[in-house]
């Protein structure tokens, strides 16, 4: 039995899957570049990969602000295409996702201090209205005093 580490360069080249993934990915990559040159700056830069299916082209690009304004042009790029002999009937344009989005910072929690308090309760002594008065009062039971 051989010990020796088999570089992943073999694998490529003996298993058909793993060989027809590289030769798909170079195609993907050479008409990337090719619907790259026909996309104007700066544009050309935010395009990702593309997938072509048929005759329908997927692109994407890297946010969905660069996403918007290349679909404004994509019947001149799909004119462009079939000019270039890229038999083109359909362009869609996504978003790549690359990862999950940040999660949101827990904010700090606010605290309603003592003279925020008395201020709430000064309030609440010269309301005539009861209901409302009471809440301000329950309001103002919630202040944190503060570490002495």
């Amino acid at each position: 039995m051989n010990k020796r580490p088999r570089l992943i360069k073999d694998y490529f080249q003996r298993k058909n899957t793993l060989r027809g993934l590289l030769e798909q990915s170079k195609v993907q990559s050479l008409l990337l570049q090719r619907i790259r040159a026909l996309i104007p700056p700066p544009l050309n830069t935010h395009c990702a990969a593309v997938v072509q299916k048929g005759s329908q082209l997927v692109l994407y690009v890297d946010s969905s602000t660069w996403a918007s304004r290349l679909r404004f042009t994509t019947r001149e790029l799909a004119r462009q295409l079939n000019a270039n002999g890229i038999a083109t009937e359909r362009i869609t344009v996504r978003v790549l996702v690359t990862s999950k989005p940040p999660k949101p910072e827990h904010e700090r929690t606010r605290r309603l201090s003592l003279e925020n308090a008395s201020l709430i309760n000064q309030t609440a002594a010269g309301i005539e209205d009861s209901n409302l008065s009471e809440a301000l009062i329950r309001l103002g039971k919630h202040a944190v005093k503060s570490p002495e």
